[in-house]
């Protein structure tokens, strides 16, 4: 199924902020088994942006923080990159919801800001789980699924996304939520990003913590 509208969301975000990004301090490189960090540090791998009023990243006071405002930019996210590249992956942190009844926390995987292709995996304040890629800037297929009473917790959940060949895993608290296996050749290697971003409308206030990224 299509998810809502097709949308150039590389384009006005993930594009953007991965350019900006680039723009930043310069990050140390990677150790080999990838990345640690719980945002403590006075140095931000994911650096920092603020456009509008409507939409930015940055961090502040140990977490990693991102904001969109869904009633000025309708459907659609903002993403900041590590400015790493993966292949196989496994991306993990804990998500608060700071506001937003349809606020959305975002981990995506394989990005590239040259060919506008991504797989994102998000989890929603009002109970969503969803696996959604894009190809040259364009949504292609969603896999959505409304989790059970109490799945989500209040406060920090953790969310786990795995990229592993043709297959997508989205675990929530430690327990599989959904998953999905794509159809012909995965895409490559690419960059790994944190988000926040709506379904419909309203502000997506996100926070993110103790990020760990490595082969699975």
């Amino acid at each position: 199924m299509k998810a809502r509208v097709p949308r150039s969301a590389f384009a006005t975000a993930l594009f953007l902020s991965l350019s900006l990004a680039a723009c930043s301090t310069e990050a140390p490189p990677a150790a080999e088994q990838g990345i640690e960090d719980d945002f403590g540090q006075e140095f931000c791998r994911f650096g920092s942006f603020q456009g509008s009023s409507s939409q930015g990243y940055e961090c502040a006071d140990g977490e990693f923080h991102a904001w969109f405002d869904n009633d000025q930019e309708p459907y659609d996210f903002v993403t900041a990159s590590a400015g790493e590249s993966y292949g196989d992956v496994r991306i993990e942190a804990d998500v608060r919801f700071a506001q937003g009844a349809e606020a959305g926390a975002y981990l995506i995987c394989r990005g590239s800001q040259v060919t506008g292709s991504y797989y994102y995996f998000r989890l929603g304040a009002d109970g969503i789980a969803e696996i959604t890629d894009y190809l040259k800037g364009e949504e292609q297929l969603a896999r959505m699924y409304s989790l059970p009473a109490g799945a989500l917790q209040p406060g920090q959940n953790r969310m786990r996304a795995d990229c592993i060949g043709n297959k997508l895993a989205l675990h929530l608290n430690g327990q599989l939520v959904l998953e999905r296996e794509i159809d012909g050749q995965a895409y490559g290697p690419g960059d790994i990003g944190l988000g926040a971003g709506g379904a419909s409308e309203g502000l997506s206030d996100v926070y993110f913590d103790n990020l760990v990224v490595g082969s699975p």
